[in-house]
């Protein structure tokens, strides 16, 4: 998200709605198994960090 230029409700919806679905550039695609993993292991030592 920019700090200098706010983005109007109205945009933030058209930019929503571009990227929904099969416009979304990662539709479609699978993660590795090993990448699912790494972002697995983040994610619980994140929130292990907050706790």
């Amino acid at each position: 998200m920019r700090t200098i230029r706010k983005l109007s409700n109205e945009h933030k919806q058209k930019i929503s709605e571009s990227l929904k679905g099969d416009r979304n550039p990662n539709f479609g695609k699978t993660l590795s198994s090993s990448h699912r993993k790494k972002i697995s292991q983040s994610l619980l030592e994140y929130w292990a960090k907050i706790e």
